[in-house]
């Protein structure tokens, strides 16, 4: 599986800089030559607590994409302080896996239908 995240927003004191929420997809899917056929996106927000006094506070306008990276780590997994971004990962897998088990739809053709071109959905041309 393939997982890409999607930085999305953050909730913060404009006085102080200090964020409070980050919000951030994560889309899993599986790898194949269209990965975005069969894809699943989870939105997820976490709270980030703190203090503008705490040690290693960093500006707002300083804030990298690392630095979130690090909070999503820090304050993601509730019992691993390491570990948040894989702790969101297994959970979007695990509703993904859910999601392709329950589902009873498919998009395809009967197979008397004769399939031609590349992407195997296109029926030969009917004459009407």
């Amino acid at each position: 599986m393939i997982h890409e995240l999607v930085l999305k927003e953050t909730i913060r004191d404009t006085s102080t800089g200090l964020i409070s929420d980050l919000k951030f997809d994560i889309i899993t899917s599986v790898d194949t030559e269209n990965k975005w056929d069969t894809a699943w996106v989870g939105k997820y927000n976490i709270s980030t607590p703190g203090s503008v006094d705490d040690p290693g506070f960093i500006a707002y306008n300083s804030l990298t994409s690392d630095d979130l990276l690090g909070f999503i780590n820090k304050y993601g997994d509730p019992s691993d302080n390491t570990n948040g971004l894989a702790y969101h990962k297994t959970l979007n897998s695990a509703s993904f896996a859910a999601n392709i088990e329950s589902n009873q739809i498919t998009k395809d053709l009967p197979p008397n239908i004769n399939i031609s071109g590349d992407d195997n959905t296109s029926s030969d041309p009917i004459t009407i």
